[in-house]
């Protein structure tokens, strides 16, 4: 019976020796990309290291070259590797450095939650990564939250994959809380406005985040919030609210952003009809006209201000309606 279910001696002669040569094969294109990096082959904007047993050691020989400032690599990718939070320090240290680097992919490696909070670090210091993929690297809410408030003094980074990790709706909050924090306007202001996506084909799912009202509910306010400020006016052409956002600054656009959210907070969906009347005004007003309605005014007192808008900034440009900076109601008589 064990016979007729195993396989022959010649058979597993066989299959070891090509498990060799492939091991080899997939090794040695390792040596190979060191040696192109380490000559600085400026042809080499791709790395992809995928399921080649990648571990701490093998990242502290990539990390020489890479952090030499000599080389192109922009996209990094190794997924389904042995890379845990040693070798996440090295991809940290990296990312603390490196101005090239677009693209990095760890999924599937176990990371942890050590490893984590160093990239979240680096993030803090990093200006050219655009997308950065942690599904699946065991990570729980306390990585989370040192992402999500790493992610506050980063503007550049505009896609986190964190699927598969253990993420419960405390993470989820945290993660909300870092592109839309509602406890004052000034916080709002300082959100991340620059974060497209938390998950790519699939939602955020873990055993600590089951399925209820409550959390699809979160995950609902999370993908809306991406959704109706950070995509929609980081993307040229989404916005009807501003027609010459490829000429604006990535500062102008992102204070967009805030004035968008900073309006959706604090006139909620009463003042939905208004919307477009108050959004399109300029957006170094919006804290100051927003936070002098809500210590002032009622809702009845906000249409009034919303309707004469677009007259109060016509004053403005005749210096009537503005002193010292802020808003003030000029009479019409």
């Amino acid at each position: 019976m064990f016979m007729q279910n195993s396989l022959s001696l010649t058979d597993y002669v066989h299959i070891k020796r090509q498990k060799r040569i492939e091991h080899k094969r997939i090794r040695s294109l390792i040596p190979r990309y060191l040696a192109r990096l380490n000559d600085r082959d400026l042809s080499i904007t791709t790395l992809n290291l995928n399921g080649l047993g990648v571990d701490s050691q093998i990242l502290r020989l990539l990390s020489g070259p890479l952090l030499s400032g000599e080389t192109r690599v922009q996209e990094l990718y190794l997924q389904h590797n042995r890379i845990g939070p040693e070798g996440a320090t090295c991809i940290a240290r990296i990312l603390s450095q490196d101005k090239h680097l677009k693209v990095v992919s760890l999924a599937h490696n176990p990371v942890g939650c050590v490893g984590v909070m160093a990239i979240a670090s680096a993030l803090e210091q990093n200006s050219s990564l655009e997308k950065l993929d942690l599904s699946h690297c065991d990570i729980d809410d306390d990585g989370v939250q040192k992402l999500a408030h790493s992610l506050k003094s980063n503007s550049k980074l505009k896609y986190l994959y964190l699927e598969g990790n253990y993420i419960s709706s405390v993470g989820v909050h945290n993660l909300l809380k870092c592109v839309y924090n509602t406890s004052s306007m000034q916080s709002l202001w300082e959100s991340n406005h620059t974060l497209r996506a938390f998950y790519g084909q699939r939602s955020i799912y873990s055993p600590s985040f089951p399925e209820t009202a409550a959390n699809r509910q979160l995950l609902q306010q999370l993908g809306e919030i991406l959704a109706t400020c950070n995509r929609r006016y980081s993307t040229p052409g989404c916005s009807t609210a501003s027609n010459a956002l490829t000429n604006n600054t990535p500062y102008k656009i992102n204070a967009r952003i805030a004035a968008c959210k900073i309006l959706r907070h604090y006139l909620r969906e009463k003042m939905l009809e208004y919307w477009e009347c108050v959004e399109s005004m300029e957006e170094k007003l919006v804290p100051n006209v927003i936070g002098w309605l809500v210590r002032y005014g009622d809702v009845g007192v906000i249409y009034g201000v919303v309707r004469d808008m677009p007259w109060l900034l016509e004053k403005k440009a005749d210096g009537k309606a503005l002193r010292g900076g802020n808003p003030v109601l000029v009479d019409e008589k």
